[in-house]
This record gives structure tokens, sequence and C-alpha cells, in this order.
């Protein structure tokens, strides 16, 4: 357990804790200096009366947001040689293709590829092209037709350097994951 004790006294307090966690919070403030255990023990019963005083249904939506934002921004920066992408980062771009939005994950540049989310609206098609070099496409959800057949969640396509792709197209829309070589998908700087 990694915390400090006055976390893990406000996380106690709101029964968040699980059964090996509380015996060695208890532990550790046992072995705590006088002082440390009478802040502690404040810090509880604050918080058992901020929760008595709390709205049955809850604080408005707005308070969650703001609090997300703080704990956001309170996160500890990436270890060297790390790089994290989240579901909330809303940095979609438009695609060159109507009906589709694309966010880039990560890019090698040594190794020549990014590493791209793509978005896909219902009825989109993307046009024939060559491949100049390999293409990986994993879908995540919904389904994409190619080559004559229907891939769905969980299914992959790769696409061999020099090779030519017929027209893909998504009757229902769908989310893929694609490795490719950066000028094939994003514009020059």
């Amino acid at each position: 357990m990694n915390m400090d004790l006055e976390t893990l006294a406000t996380l106690d307090a709101a029964g968040a804790l699980s059964p090996e966690e509380r015996r060695e919070f208890e532990r550790a403030l046992a072995a705590a200096p006088v002082e440390t255990r009478q802040a502690i023990a404040e810090i509880r019963e604050l918080t058992v009366r901020l929760a008595e005083t709390a709205p049955a249904e809850g604080p408005p939506s707005e308070v969650k947001i703001r609090l997300m934002a703080r704990l956001d921004d309170a996160a500890p920066l990436p270890p060297p040689g790390f790089s994290f992408r989240f579901a909330a980062d809303d940095d979609w771009v438009p695609h060159v293709v109507p009906g589709i939005r694309m966010k880039r994950l990560s890019s090698n540049v040594d190794r020549g590829y990014v590493t791209l989310l793509l978005d896909v609206e219902p009825g989109t098609r993307f046009p024939p092209h060559h491949h100049s070099e390999n293409e990986d496409c994993y879908v995540i959800s919904g389904s994409l037709f190619s080559c004559g057949r229907r891939f769905s969640a969980g299914d992959f396509l790769h696409a061999s350097a020099g090779s030519d792709h017929g027209e893909l197209w998504t009757d229902e829309g769908c989310r893929v994951l694609l490795v490719v070589p950066p000028e094939d998908y994003l514009p020059a700087r």
C-alpha cells in the first residue's frame, strides 16, 4: 500500500478499503506517533460527518466533472519512455474521406509507422488504394467489408507493401486500430 495515512483514513471512513488494506492501514496507524493518530481521528470524524450531510441523490454532475479534472491535473506524469492516451482525450481530427475521424495514438519515426484509431460512420466507403508499405488493421467494434469478406470486432487484416486494396466500406460503422506509414494517412508537415 503506497498511500499516505490521511488518504487511507478518508478511504477507510468511506468504506472504500478492502479488508487487507484496512488491516495494513490499522497496523500503520498503530505505529504512527500520537499526533498523527489524533489527526487521523479528526479526518475520520470529518469524513463521516460529511457523508451524513450529503444529499441522497449525490452531488450535482458538475461537481464530479470538476473533481475528476482536478484529479487528472494531480496525476503523475508518465515515466520516461511512456506516453498515455485515454478514451476521454477528445482530439479527433477529420480524415480526408468524409465520415471518418482519426486520432493519432503514437508515432515511430525510426521504423516509419504511426498507430491510429479510426472512427468510421455507418455507410462510409473508403476508395481503392495502393499500399506503399505494410498496413495492419484490427477491428475494435462494428464491422467493415474488405476483400470480399466481413470483418467484425476482434478480426485482423494485414496488407503487405506493394498490394492493391479494393474499396472498403461499413454498413453499421466501425472503430479500427491501424498501423500504417504516416504518409498514407497524415497530412505533410
